[in-house]
């Protein structure tokens, strides 16, 4: 078997955990995450600046030096508590897998924003909790348009937007 059936069978497996668990990240939900970039790729394979190496189950468009978001959580497949991650790059959520090197983790919540109001200051989240961006913000979240998925900070002054990169200061309403 070469490596590129491996690489196949393993993105199969990756696509599985995605089926499974996407649907989980509806209110909030503890997950470990970093930011980085990308340093090299080859077909399915990114190495981040950081010295991470990740196996995504698709191919990505981004180009290197994008920077990246790599969000892990754990999910139940078939009864088993699994660390499943996902790469978000250029408006991409690719499945990925842990290769190799060591990667720094923080503690964010996974969560969606479901509403926004006053031109993008006001945000809904999927728990129903309410964020305010402060005006200087503005400008950033009125173009975004719910449902998107976020991250919050553990200490909730931060959320970046997982579909484009972007990181808001936020405070609760």
């Amino acid at each position: 078997m070469g490596m590129n059936c491996a690489r196949t069978v393993v993105g199969v497996v990756i696509v599985v955990f995605l089926l499974t668990a996407s649907a989980a990240a509806q209110t909030m939900e503890k997950v470990e995450y970093f930011p980085d970039s990308i340093a090299e790729k080859d077909d399915h394979v990114v190495r981040l600046n950081g010295g991470s190496i990740w196996l995504l189950a698709d191919r990505t468009r981004a180009l290197v030096t994008t920077d990246v978001m790599v969000v892990m959580r754990d999910v139940s497949v078939e009864g088993k508590t699994v660390r499943a991650a996902w790469l978000y790059v250029a408006g991409e959520e690719i499945p990925a897998r842990h290769i190799e090197g060591v990667y720094p983790t923080n503690q964010a919540l996974l969560t969606r924003v479901v509403g926004s109001t006053d031109q993008g200051t006001r945000l809904r989240l999927a728990d129903g909790s309410e964020l305010l961006v402060p005006g200087y913000n503005r400008y950033i979240s009125n173009s975004w348009k719910p449902p998107y998925k976020v991250l919050l900070t553990d200490n909730r002054i931060n959320m970046y937007h997982l579909g484009d990169g972007k990181r808001v200061s936020v405070q609760p309403k």
